[in-house]
């Protein structure tokens, strides 16, 4: 990451712990938006009756279906963090002068993880329609 860069430095170099870190920043600011605008303003703002009609129709179903897949990739990849700060999974540095690849990608237990985290975005996508045809109100 070079500094002063902004948000354009997300997208820059596309390799999968990058991809991580843009899922990450993206489904953060979408969560929090997603609570303080339409679930805290909205029901403040605006009757709750209308606000539960929205909740029953089709995007209303998507929003909250897309903050459920946030929030599981946000939480996996957040404790995949944590385990990699706190030394539980481990990797060493590649040094090379042509490529710069993270050291992590050398990791056994992160390999696995990766993996698990693949099953769990795979396992919510396939629940995101069956939440969207056929679930009720969804209140976080």
């Amino acid at each position: 990451m070079k500094a002063g860069k902004g948000a354009g430095e997300w997208f820059r170099l596309l390799n999968y712990e990058r991809l991580y870190f843009t899922i990450q920043r993206v489904s953060g600011l979408y969560m929090f938006f997603y609570l303080v605008f339409y679930r805290v303003l909205f029901d403040a703002f605006v009757s709750p009756a209308s606000v539960s009609s929205f909740d029953m129709t089709v995007p209303g179903k998507v929003l909250a279906a897309l903050f459920l897949v946030f929030l599981a990739f946000h939480g996996m990849n957040g404790l995949r963090i944590m385990l990699i700060e706190f030394g539980i999974i481990k990797g060493w540095p590649l040094r090379s002068p042509i490529r710069n690849v993270p050291g992590l990608r050398r990791s056994k237990s992160h390999l696995i993880y990766n993996i698990l985290m693949i099953v769990v975005a795979v396992a919510a996508l396939i629940y995101l329609p069956y939440l969207v045809a056929f679930g009720a109100v969804f209140r976080p």
